[in-house]
């Protein structure tokens, strides 16, 4: 249906007179009947019928009329919207890991978007998202795996530290004090492969290498805390994760004598999006985020 039709048969509708509906439109009486009669024509249906004192809407027109008053009530509001810059939100899709994500980002955002009322965040969390970036469906992400890509501007945020994980009780009934008592220990980790230990395993003097035994699969952080304090095996988890339970000891951390490579946190992002004002702003926060 053309608009423009749609808005002279809504303005005969609540004038209910073809001389009142043109001259609010400033257009001829006899534009107001072509339109009318265009518009029936495309629907295939009558809207008005003729009366001694004028016209009426039939059924069909009457549905239309009140469909109208929803639309054009909607494109007013719109124009108010509009008109009013204060009103307009810039949307920003950022994605970021998905515990570091809960953890860190969405919560120290919180008062960025206070202070930035105008900006809208929406956020996906996952450990894939070099992807969605290079497709245009996040405008940022927040990335602790190194893409070094053409085109991609990087900026170096926190380093993600890690640490080894069980509970005082599990330690002591698998008699954990060398690397290598860990063969006899079930390992917790994001994946049988055992990738995800790797910063761990490649701290290990060669002369010190072990063979993983038992493995427990867990595909998330949470999740392989969790199976720590259940006492349940040993995890290998970022130490920002457990810095509570480090300090109250509910958490053992163990071999702390050896230097674990950290992962570095970054924020990735295409040229045309740090352009944006408001992108440059949100930059700014991120790169005040600690992980406490």
């Amino acid at each position: 249906m053309d608009l423009n039709k749609l808005k002279t048969f809504y303005t005969l509708g609540q004038t209910r007179n073809y001389s009142k509906c043109a001259e609010k439109l400033f257009v001829t009486q006899s534009a107001v009947s072509h339109a009318i009669k265009v518009l029936e024509s495309s629907l295939d249906m009558a809207l008005t019928k003729k009366r001694k004192n004028g016209f009426a809407l039939t059924p069909e027109g009457r549905v239309l009329f009140k469909s109208c008053q929803t639309i054009f009530a909607e494109v007013e509001k719109t124009k108010a919207i509009l008109r009013d810059p204060a009103n307009i939100s810039e949307q920003i899709k950022l994605g970021a890991t998905v515990e570091f994500g809960i953890s860190v980002v969405i919560r120290q955002l919180a008062s960025f978007l206070e202070q930035h009322p105008r900006i809208h965040i929406d956020y996906t969390l996952s450990h894939s998202l070099l992807r969605p970036l290079l497709d245009d469906t996040l405008d940022i992400i927040v990335d602790c795996k190194p893409h070094n890509r053409p085109g991609l501007i990087c900026i170096p945020l926190l380093q993600e530290e890690y640490v080894v994980i069980a509970t005082d009780a599990y330690i002591a009934e698998q008699k954990i004090k060398t690397v290598e008592d860990l063969e006899r220990c079930n390992l917790l980790s994001l994946d049988k492969e055992m990738t995800w230990w790797q910063n761990f395993v490649n701290a290990l003097p060669r002369e010190q290498q072990i063979l993983f035994g038992r493995i427990t699969k867990i595909n998330h952080i949470r999740g392989i805390i969790e199976a720590c304090l259940a006492s349940s095996g040993v995890g290998f988890v970022p130490r920002y994760t457990v810095l509570e339970y480090l300090e109250k000891g509910t958490l053992t951390p163990l071999f702390s004598n050896l230097d674990v490579l950290a992962d570095q946190i970054c924020v990735y992002l295409k040229p045309k999006s740090e352009l944006r004002p408001s992108m440059k702003a949100l930059i700014c926060h991120l790169q005040q985020l600690r992980f406490r």
